[in-house]
């Protein structure tokens, strides 16, 4: 109460600044509204959204999606798959899920038609949530090379594949995959080729996380992980073996000369021991000016009996055996005991053994190699962004930890399509599960930090798609603040006056009681009241209970 009159007598805009206050509430709970409702369509949207776009492939595993796999027969895979609901924050979304630990899982698709890339763009782009995380796991795919789709139900380690790609973790392998196979079209043998350097697989932490793979018609390639570049590479450079093999070879049948001398330097052979090197003395020897220390006892064991114990009376030398004392330091050996020897030191005479200084050798030829011969095996590709047809997608691996989730496998041949239906499905899923953790993070600071942080994103997203929405509110909050100031100040600037003039009135001194006889009660004046009604008003409106809760309210999460 006495902040509020403090307030009340020097900042006469007080009530407008409580108005004002209760203006930005409304509007910030009236945006807050309008991002949670746009927050909730979006969810409601990420979960049946179809790619923008051509594409050679779609799977969001929504209902109808059995009967597009096919589980392996091969009897060493038997792990179990699991068709998953609400595995995430989106709701009526689904998901496949790898649901035995410690188990080998094959399951494949055929597309509707071989993909044959020629001279375009190529992405492959899928989601991944390790449920349990990622111990000793893969959770990479396979593009199967053409002709696969008649063989799906023989679906193993060994069905040929033209891409594989996607994050693996396992002792110190923590990476993503991405692997070409590739034909020498001269020996018609295939090859395994490795991107050098690709990123972490950054999918151990439970989140969902998006993982891109862009083969570009310059032989580029580009790694993203969620949405942002990890790595580009050429495949002309580099992959490893290269694609393409060197021209020239080392001669497997040339052998090194026996008299070739692949040393730089040889021993001086003018050279010779001088006289006084004497290889014999010794490196260490003692130190003839060192002297015993006074008090040092010759005689003397370091460790004695402790000459104050005394053998327990309950000790039974029958039972027990003799009793000895406990052993302890020798009080007499404070500056040493036993026998004394003269410490060593360097040698100043000491030389070592005497070898000959090195100098050029005059014979010498340079390191050897063999000789270069053509490599019969050589070709060059010069395109290798034309991968191997492909007519099959699978996904082969063994888990142990389990609950790994796949989602939203696209493959197209724009990079559009694929950021397109990215923005409406994992960045919508990224942004839930982020916030969610966020509650759940400790330090008020940093949670009021990044929900401010989080509102200016939303803000600014909302105004991308509905700037009508964006700017009305905020043109409703500005005309009201202008209308309240505009309506309060002008009273407010009579109000000093009044209210001088009641300070003034009660500052005058009335009748003073100069006898002992009774005197009325002085009057209250008007200018009195309205203070008081002003006081009471003023408390009314800073009254706790009275602004609405801004607070979201939290899901309850859902069980698959």
């Amino acid at each position: 109460r006495l902040l509020i009159q403090f307030c009340t007598s020097f900042l006469p805009g007080w009530p407008i600044l409580l108005r004002m206050a209760k203006v930005i509430a409304a509007c910030i709970l009236l945006l807050l509204s309008a991002l949670a409702v746009e927050s909730s369509e979006q969810l409601q949207k990420a979960a049946s959204v179809l790619p923008d776009g051509q594409y050679y492939f779609f799977e969001p595993f929504s209902e109808g999606w059995q009967s597009k796999w096919v589980n392996t027969t091969s009897s060493e895979y038997t792990g179990e798959w699991e068709w998953v609901k609400n595995y995430s924050e989106v709701t009526e979304d689904y998901g496949l899920r790898m649901g035995s630990a410690g188990q080998k899982h094959a399951l494949s698709s055929a597309f509707e038609k071989p993909i044959e890339v020629k001279d375009s763009t190529f992405v492959v782009q899928y989601e991944v949530k390790a449920m349990n995380g990622l111990a000793c796991d893969g959770a990479y795919i396979k593009l199967l090379q053409k002709d696969a789709a008649k063989k799906l139900q023989e679906f193993d380690n060994n069905l040929r594949y033209t891409i594989m790609f996607g994050p693996d973790r396992c002792g110190s392998t923590d990476k993503v995959h991405f692997i070409l196979q590739h034909q020498n079209p001269v020996t018609k043998q295939w090859e395994e080729k490795h991107a050098k350097g690709t990123p972490a697989s950054s999918a151990a932490d439970k989140m969902t996380h998006l993982y891109t793979l862009i083969i570009r018609p310059d032989n580029s390639f580009e790694i993203l992980v969620d949405m942002q570049s990890k790595m580009k590479g050429s495949l002309l450079k580099d992959m490893d073996p290269p694609v393409n093999p060197p021209k020239e070879i080392d001669d497997p049948d040339d052998v090194k000369p026996s008299d070739w001398v692949d040393e730089p330097k040889m021993d001086d052979p003018k050279a010779s021991k001088p006289a006084d090197w004497d290889e014999t003395l010794p490196e260490y020897i003692e130190d003839a000016n060192a002297k015993k220390p006074s008090g040092w006892n010759d005689d003397e064991p370091l460790r004695v009996p402790d000459p104050d114990a005394k053998k327990p009376d309950d000790w039974d030398d029958e039972e027990d055996g003799d009793w000895e004392a406990p052993i302890v330091d020798n009080p007499k050996c404070k500056v040493g005991c036993g026998e004394w020897k003269r410490p060593t030191i360097r040698n100043p005479a000491y030389k070592g053994k005497w070898y000959p200084p090195k100098i050029d050798n005059p014979d010498y030829k340079g390191p050897w190699a063999p000789r270069k011969i053509p490599n019969k095996d050589w070709f060059e590709d010069l395109h290798p962004h034309n991968v191997h047809p492909m007519d099959a997608i699978g996904i082969e691996l063994l888990t142990n930890a389990g609950g790994i989730v796949f989602d939203n496998l696209l493959i197209t041949n724009s990079e559009a399509v694929a950021t397109s239906y990215a923005e409406k499905t994992w960045k919508v899923r990224n942004k839930e599960e982020a916030a969610k953790i966020a509650k759940n993070a400790p330090g008020m600071v940093q949670n009021l930090s990044k929900a401010l942080a989080d509102m200016q994103i939303q803000i600014g997203e909302l105004y991308k798609e509905k700037p009508v929405v964006v700017i009305g509110v905020f043109g409703v909050c500005a005309l009201l603040m202008i209308l309240l100031v505009y309506i309060c100040i002008s009273p407010a600037q009579s109000a000093p006056k009044s209210r001088q003039g009641a300070a003034k009135k009660k500052a005058e001194p009335s009748d003073s009681k100069k006898t002992d006889e009774p005197t009325p009660d002085d009057k209250e004046t008007t200018e009195d009241k309205a203070e008081d009604a002003e006081d009471e008003e003023i408390e009314e409106i800073s009254t706790p209970g009275a602004a609405a809760s801004s607070k979201p309210k939290k899901r309850s999460s859902r069980k698959d």
